[in-house]
């Protein structure tokens, strides 16, 4: 600590660290590219140490060092121990599988190329695989891994599916919630789900967030007033 604050110090004018009472930080006699130049090296300072976290994951798990501490799984010494939310805890734990079998994936999180979301994804994949008798070579992961850098959640999931054959699962579930909101969960094909995003691109200036919730609804209400003005319109009114 005494060593980033002289390094702190030197460089007083492109930020300063918060103080004991946890005020933020202090950006006023930063200039932009000083900002962006600083912010750049910390997300790099910090896909490197996400990928250290995995490999003491794996030696810690491997030992069951967690025993050692009182705790009955690794999950449970990061939650519980650590202080790591659950999905946060589960993503680095599925991560750390795949970057054990293929040691590569820590250049790959390091650049940036690959992210724990999409580790985790894979890794779910294979793990249905097993369970289900197959087993996944290496070489088919490396591949694979290679074909989803770069890509988003959307677009990983869409090449895991073909690799995996994973069969479509048609189904629609209407849920009623306990704060009077209701949880819709369906299923469409490639064709009307490009469909489903022209309509928000052209909604955008409706919609900014350009949550699907908001562009079905506000489709819905366009869709309800025209049907309901025609409807309107077509009523003949009978003289008495």
């Amino acid at each position: 600590m005494e060593k980033l604050k002289k390094w702190v110090f030197k460089r007083r004018g492109i930020y300063v660290l918060p103080d004991r009472k946890g005020n933020s930080m202090n950006f006023k006699n930063s200039s932009s590219a000083e900002i962006t130049l600083q912010f750049e090296k910390l997300v790099r300072s910090e896909r490197k140490i996400t990928h250290l976290i995995l490999h003491y994951i794996n030696e810690i798990e491997s030992r069951k060092l967690y025993a050692e501490l009182g705790f009955d799984s690794m999950f449970s010494y990061l939650t519980k121990g650590l202080g790591y939310s659950e999905s946060a805890a589960y993503r680095r734990i599925q991560s750390a599988r795949v970057l054990k079998n293929i040691p590569s994936v820590a250049d790959k999180l390091e650049s940036g190329a690959l992210n724990l979301s999409q580790l985790t994804q894979l890794q779910k994949c294979i793990k249905t695989e097993i369970t289900t008798g197959n087993i996944v070579p290496a070489e088919k992961t490396q591949k694979i891994l290679e074909s989803i850098e770069f890509k988003n959640g959307f677009e990983t999931s869409k090449v895991l599916a073909v690799e995996f054959n994973q069969p479509p699962q048609p189904y629609e579930i209407v849920k009623p919630q306990s704060n009077k909101t209701v949880r819709l969960e369906l299923t469409v094909d490639e064709n009307d789900f490009n469909e489903l995003k022209r309509a928000r691109d052209l909604l955008s200036h409706v919609c900014p967030e350009g949550t699907w919730s908001d562009v079905i609804i506000t489709l819905a209400k366009k869709f309800n007033k025209t049907k309901i003005s025609k409807s309107a319109e077509s009523i003949t009114i009978q003289p008495r």
